[in-house]
């Protein structure tokens, strides 16, 4: 006892001898240090960490980019350069200290394992903002180390793939019940199956060979495998399940069951939403009980997400070959640093893919703020709960609002069918089972379904998710779990328990930012007579979100007329025949037009041809009317008055519709 007192004695002289301002310095280098980290090497001597840099990356440039991959360039090259640019004189002294290390760009971090001073020294440094800890060994498959939703088996048993194709059943058949449920087949009828689009499937791996995957691989061409950009293995040569990282692998059959629900299709067993979409995965959960993985782990699937390279060639990496949308069945229950998978996940979102996470099955029946792991809980992830094929909450999933980091974020967003789901497995062969982990592939496939209707809908994560939400069925019930969370109740759209509802693929496509052109023309004037053409770009009022930057193309052809356009935009570009501006956004059920007032100088026919586009809208195919103009009349000469000439008679011809229109940005064209 006397000798733990004079310690005390001593440390507090200690103190008192200290300057203010190197107390203040200290506690500014203790308040770096997260107190699980402190404790752990405290206790052991060493531990694992991550350094996250002070300095992140400002991503906001890569939002006026119109197609994914131009966003994903415009992340992943702000992500290096700063990572490039602050991380080195960390690097440095990680090297001088001799301490195994390993540098992330796509959230500025670096992982680490180092000693108290070590960590106090770094924690010093300016240009360091928080050292956290983490886990960077092998998972020792302790369950306090669970990382992957656990899956529910149901004991049904597996059914083998029958050796023929049936065509008469393509359209959904035999589809699985929760693709039924959510009207994929439907959309499939429309001629939307998921083409052009990649997803992707971030888990335990995937069996890539299955007979309902094999066709969909993008690393197969139908002789060949070719791996490269399409498989990658965070656990490289050290995987203790799979031989050959090089390889796409399963170990534990949960990966190949989330990749089936997206795409999978063999003959009667329609497992998928989007059975024409290609699809491509990593590995950063390791075991074949638990399915765990770590930090590290977890940032580098996602940084390869974010720009896939071929196995072992980083330096080749390519945002362009990066999948449009992501399934995350998997939740990071052990340490998990909030800040930098946050980080991570935010700089996914800014590359334009859509980040589909599987909200949890820890909702126990009714337990309220049950979504609190990464991914879950962030903003930037569209997390899915899970209700059975009655539309009934399922009681495992977990519910809002999200308290984990005080923010009480309305949680999931959505809901969909993972109660019983049957889909492919790592033996080559069908299992059914429950949880979160099948609902957000359900989702998933959906968002394929949809940009595969609206290709321009790809990278646009808000519209997308905003899309899903409107369109989701609210008439969810929930009798299995609680009746209010976070001060809503299932008559609260949204709420904490199922978020907006239950997805709905084919009113989502439905709703899909369409437009169309209308052009309102005479049959025939005279020469010399004024006349109106009216051109109308519309979006149907079943649309649920705008049509921005709305493009519109007018040309004239054929007879020789004056024009005026009134409505024309300030950012018109003219030439003597054609018309091309950019109306901001056009509302569902809403309109705008452009108005071309005419006189016809010369006899013939006069060809209108309008055509438009949108930022989520692919050009229109153009519409035209025409005018036949005859002859009867002599056209008022330009600049001679003549009161009875009408809108372009009085004057000279500008200062004639000047003075009639009383609008100062006048547009005259001979033709």
């Amino acid at each position: 006892m006397m000798r733990r007192m004079a310690t005390n004695v001593v440390l507090a002289w200690g103190l008192f001898g200290m300057g203010g301002s190197a107390l203040a310095a200290t506690a500014a280098v203790q308040a770096k240090i997260e107190p699980a980290l402190l404790s752990a090497v405290q206790l052991t001597g060493e531990s694992d960490f991550v350094i996250f840099m002070q300095q992140q990356a400002d991503l906001s440039a890569a939002a006026a980019q119109k197609t994914r991959a131009d966003k994903g360039r415009v992340v992943v090259a702000a992500l290096k350069t700063e990572a490039a640019r602050s991380q080195a004189g960390v690097l440095a002294e990680l090297a001088a200290r001799g301490l195994e290390h390993r540098a992330f760009w796509i959230a500025n971090a670096i992982t680490a394992r180092g000693s108290l001073a070590d960590i106090e020294a770094l924690a010093a440094r300016a240009d360091v903002q928080q050292l956290l800890k983490i886990d960077t060994r092998l998972p020792q498959l302790l369950p306090a180390t669970i990382a992957r939703m656990p899956e529910r088996p149901t004991g049904a048993k597996k059914a083998s793939a029958p050796a023929v194709f049936d065509v008469a059943k393509a359209l959904g058949d035999t589809a699985e019940a929760g693709v039924k449920l959510i009207n994929a087949p439907a959309v499939w009828a429309m001629g939307f199956k998921g083409q052009g689009v990649v997803v992707g499937d971030h888990d335990v791996g995937v069996m890539w060979d299955h007979p309902a995957l094999k066709k969909n691989y993008r690393g197969w061409d139908g002789t060949t495998a070719n791996h490269a950009y399409n498989w990658h293995n965070a656990f490289g040569a050290l995987d203790l399940f799979c031989t050959d990282p090089v390889v796409p692998c399963d170990s534990n059959g949960h990966g190949t069951h989330t990749t089936g629900t997206m795409v999978g299709i063999d003959g009667d067993n329609q497992v998928g939403v989007a059975p024409e979409s290609k699809w491509m995965a990593c590995r950063s959960l390791l075991d074949p009980v638990l399915g765990v993985g770590t930090v590290p782990t977890y940032m580098d699937c996602m940084q390869w997400q974010i720009a896939p390279y071929p196995e072992g060639e980083p330096a080749a990496a390519d945002p362009a070959m990066a999948p449009d949308v992501i399934s995350n069945s998997w939740g990071c229950l052990e340490v998990c640093a909030p800040p930098l998978l946050k980080a991570t996940n935010d700089a996914i979102y800014a590359a334009g893919q859509v980040q589909v996470v599987s909200a949890g099955n820890d909702g126990n029946d009714g337990v309220c703020s049950t979504v609190a792991f990464p991914l879950a809980v962030y903003e930037s992830s569209f997390s899915v709960g899970a209700s059975d094929v009655g539309d009934e909450m399922a009681g495992f999933s977990s519910l809002g609002p999200v308290l984990t980091d005080a923010s009480l974020r309305l949680k999931p967003n959505v809901t969909a069918p993972g109660v019983d789901t049957r889909s492919s497995w790592n033996d080559g062969d069908y299992n059914t089972i429950s949880g979160t982990s099948m609902a957000g592939p359900h989702v998933a496939g959906m968002v394929a379904l949809l940009m595969s209707s609206e290709p321009r809908l790809i990278g646009r994560v808000a519209d997308i998710r905003l899309l899903v939400e409107r369109t989701a069925n609210p008439d969810v019930k929930t009798s299995n779990t609680a009746s209010t969370c976070g001060g809503t109740d299932g008559t609260t759209i949204p709420n904490n328990i199922f978020g907006y509802g239950r997805i709905d693929a084919l009113a989502a496509v439905v709703a899909r930012p369409q437009l169309s052109v209308k052009i309102t023309a005479p049959a025939s004037v005279k020469v010399g007579e004024d006349f109106s053409v009216i051109v109308e770009f519309m979006q149907p009022a079943s649309g649920k979100i705008d049509a921005t930057q709305v493009l519109y193309d007018v040309n004239l052809l054929g007879a020789q007329v004056l024009v005026d356009c009134i409505g024309c935009t300030s950012n018109v570009e003219e030439t003597d025949r054609s018309f091309k501006g950019m109306f901001e956004r056009v509302e569902p059920g809403d309109s705008d037009s452009i108005e071309l007032v005419m006189r016809a100088t010369t006899s013939g026919e006069l060809t209108v041809t309008a055509a438009a586009e949108a930022d989520q809208v692919s050009p229109v195919a153009p519409v035209q009317a025409k005018t036949v103009i005859g002859s009867g009349s002599t056209p008022t000469t330009p600049g001679v008055t003549d009161p009875s000439a009408g809108r372009f008679g009085g004057g000279s011809f500008g200062f004639g519709v000047l003075a009639l229109l009383g609008f100062g940005a006048l547009r005259r064209r001979r033709s």
